[in-house]
């Protein structure tokens, strides 16, 4: 190994021991962002706190000028504007081989969506794979929606954690637009935000469903709200409050309790439906954690075999895989 590629590992090796670092005052997330710039070269980094096997990179020229025989980087990230470079480890998706030089095997899978990278090329100087992707694919903003993904290849599949990656992204985002525009090339927009409408509209779309010949009214239908702390608003739709179209304008209530659909972020990419639950009625109240908890309010019955009284209230909170009973 020549003295260039020896100083690009101890680059490497010290932005990993920094991811590291942080790693132990970051335990509340997965993914981690760091940054060096030699005065040759810049180079800012996302990768998980645990290892970098999904390694986000962008890095160009550094703005204070110096070259790189000065500072003996002879081997820099160099990406495109607008772009990162993304490594992904042999471990995760499989050594390279003779049937393996390009690939395209390789998928992002959120829910029932996959994303399929560009091609994919291995990288012998730095033992990896490689490929760019644009700044605004909408896988991120696909992983930035969610607590976890899938990687998937003909190498077989495993789940990526994801909590923290939104942030992570955002500050990767800025500190690579703000070194391209220092050095005169700026980046054209932003990384894509997270569809924060998403439940409305699957909500709506759930109505239609139900309704099948039409719906007359919705409007007093909905909580919203941030009930699994993802920062993507979740909605409570209770059937009480819609009236359909037809012969049955209220197709999901009994004689008392009526259907209430809990449209969840962090589940229905994966699922594609909402919990549901019956209730005499809905409210949403603020927890200590910042979240909000679902109240439902339960019928006689219920009550008095549970509560010994008839003035109740089913109380449910998300404890990050799902929704339980708080009380």
């Amino acid at each position: 190994m020549g003295v260039a590629a020896v100083t690009r590992a101890a680059l490497r090796c010290l932005a990993i021991v920094g991811l590291m670092l942080v790693a132990r005052a970051a335990a509340a997330q997965d993914w981690i962002t760091n940054s060096y710039d030699d005065g040759s070269y810049f180079t800012g980094a996302l990768s998980p706190i645990d290892g970098p096997g999904f390694t986000l990179v962008c890095g160009e020229r550094s703005p204070q000028g110096l070259s790189g025989a000065q500072t003996g980087n002879n081997e820099p990230d160099i990406t495109g504007r607008n772009a990162f470079r993304l490594y992904l480890s042999d471990t995760d998706i499989g050594p390279p081989g003779p049937q393996l030089a390009g690939r395209q095997d390789v998928l992002i899978v959120i829910g029932t969506t996959g994303y399929r990278l560009p091609p994919i090329i291995w990288n012998e100087l730095f033992n990896t794979w490689e490929t760019n992707v644009p700044a605004q694919d909408p896988v991120f903003a696909a992983i930035a929606a969610q607590t976890s993904f899938e990687m998937r290849s003909d190498q077989g599949s495993h789940i990526v954690p994801a909590r923290g990656f939104s942030d992570a992204l955002g500050q990767l985002t800025t500190y690579c637009r703000s070194m391209f525009a220092a050095i005169g090339l700026p980046w054209a927009g932003t990384a894509p935000a997270p569809d924060r409408t998403a439940m409305r509209q699957a909500a709506h779309a759930h109505i239609l469903a139900g309704c099948k010949v039409g719906v007359l009214d919705q409007s007093d239908a909905f909580l919203f709200g941030e009930i699994d702390g993802d920062g993507i608003e979740d909605v409570v739709l209770d059937w009480r409050g819609v009236r359909c179209a037809g012969p049955t304008p209220y197709p999901y209530c009994g004689a008392s309790n009526c259907s209430v659909d809990v449209f969840l972020s962090s589940l229905f990419p994966r699922k594609q439906r909402p919990e549901g639950l019956l209730a005499l009625g809905a409210r949403l109240f603020p927890l200590t954690n910042g979240n909000m908890g679902v109240g439902m309010y339960g019928g006689l019955s219920a009550c008095r075999k549970v509560f010994g009284t008839t003035d109740c209230e089913f109380q449910y909170y998300w404890n990050g895989s799902g929704l339980v009973r708080l009380n």
